[in-house]
């Protein structure tokens, strides 16, 4: 399980997250549910051990180590003069048989420079990059951005493919909707911490929330 207790963020003297706690179970899809600037991302980088905080994050009983997680960020930064190909060259974790399903699946011009991908396309190779990590939390933070409606369905398969592999998914949406078809609970982040965890029959309560 991954147990993160009492996260405490300040940036320049402003609290971001505030005593945030929230437990996640393997094999279990939570959502993460905010306005702009409740501090999603922050939690994430703070997971990722990117940012400084006070509090723990533990993971089967042991801190959390960053090379437990594959993280993938809202916005994803690629070298210029770089192919898909080649970006992919530097994700070997996976058996070379899973690895070639992985990215047959996405259908990318690999061989083309990632300058000249849409922006879905990129988010589709760095979500091939991350699969291919293999790693037992996966961190997805608006991943449905810019991605086209078959790139979505795509999304919902492989959010479902992480869970049968009994692994960690945290993800955040600001499309509602998208966390309907895949979480198995939705946490709602308000004020820095975590206000309230709504199970699958719930749901229907999140649509009188505006975001």
């Amino acid at each position: 399980m991954l147990e993160i207790n009492n996260i405490q963020v300040h940036f320049k003297n402003q609290k971001v997250l505030n005593g945030l706690s929230l437990s996640v179970e393997e094999g279990s899809i939570v959502g993460l549910l905010g306005k702009n600037g409740a501090g999603k991302t922050t939690l994430f980088e703070t997971l990722y051990q990117s940012v400084p905080f006070s509090g723990t994050i533990t993971w089967k009983n042991e801190r959390l180590k960053r090379e437990m997680i594959s993280y993938l960020e809202t916005e994803n930064y690629f070298y210029p003069y770089m192919t898909g190909e080649e970006y992919l060259a530097y994700f070997t974790s996976k058996k070379e048989n899973e690895a070639t399903d992985i990215i047959e699946k996405f259908n990318l011009p690999l061989k083309k420079y990632v300058q000249y991908y849409s922006s879905g396309m990129k988010k589709k190779l760095a979500l091939a990059g991350m699969l291919m990590l293999d790693k037992p939390i996966a961190i997805l933070d608006e991943p449905f951005n810019g991605v086209d409606f078959e790139g979505v369905h795509i999304l919902y398969d492989i959010i479902r493919q992480l869970k049968s592999e009994n692994k960690v998914v945290i993800v955040s949406s600001h499309i509602i909707e998208t966390l309907f078809h895949t979480c198995d609970k939705i946490a709602l982040l308000q004020d820095g911490k975590i206000e309230k965890i709504y199970n699958k029959e719930e749901f229907s309560q999140l649509n009188t929330l505006k975001f």
